[in-house]
């Protein structure tokens, strides 16, 4: 429908797009969203195996792709991610985590050093981003002033609720309305796992990817301590 109707609706949708990046106020009626639980393995009674999708409107996401657009040139043009990075980043993949591993791994038995690794599982990393943390590692990144602002305000006040649907027996229940203290939201473009494949590093959280981009640094000094 939205598509049908893009001869009338595409200039009042690019003027409140002008408004927003300008004013650096993202629209609180478009920060509510329906969360629905997908099931990923496990006991399929237990809410842990299961992970919350968020249902945005369309609008949110047009929004949110001209955020990402914007945002996602200031990351490749500083060259802001961390080269370690591998995940959730255009031209990068696990196969080649696994490459760089292997070489630091062997190059270091070459040279008869003794080799140790920790590996942690990040479980529900995206649910628990600290707003307020990622907030203050922003400027540190260049992005100050209205961008600043503006990624403050998409994530403040923001509400969801749960949406429950069994197929089998035809019916849905539906949550009260809560606010989002917490995270980045997994369906929009700034947050989502396919993020337009935190706003193009291929497939990938952005937001996530800044909150953890000093992660490596802190196991530098961790080491060398």
């Amino acid at each position: 429908m939205l598509k049908i109707c893009a001869g009338y609706i595409s200039s009042p949708l690019t003027y409140i797009c002008y408004k927003v990046i300008s004013t650096g106020v993202f629209p609180d009626r478009l920060k509510y969203s329906i969360i629905k639980p997908l099931y990923k393995k496990g006991d399929i009674s237990d809410p842990a195996n299961y992970r919350p999708i968020s249902m945005l409107t369309s609008f949110s996401k047009v929004l949110g792709k001209a955020l990402y657009k914007r945002l996602i040139e200031h990351i490749d043009n500083k060259n802001i991610l961390n080269d370690h990075q591998f995940g959730f980043r255009k031209r990068f993949s696990t196969e080649d985590a696994i490459f760089k591993l292997t070489y630091v791994i062997l190059n270091a038995l070459n040279n008869k050093v003794i080799v140790g690794s920790i590996f942690c599982d990040l479980e529900k990393a995206f649910d628990t981003v600290n707003h307020s943390l990622l907030i203050k590692k922003l400027p540190y990144y260049g992005i100050m002033g209205k961008a600043k602002l503006l990624i403050e305000s998409y994530l403040s006040n923001r509400y969801q609720r749960v949406q429950l649907t069994n197929s089998m027996l035809k019916c849905t229940a539906v949550l009260g309305w809560a606010e989002v203290n917490h995270g980045v939201p997994q369906g929009s473009v700034l947050g989502r796992c396919c993020l337009y494949c935190i706003l193009m590093i291929s497939s990938g959280p952005v937001l996530f990817l800044l909150y953890i981009n000093d992660l490596f640094w802190a196991g530098v000094v961790s080491t060398v301590y």
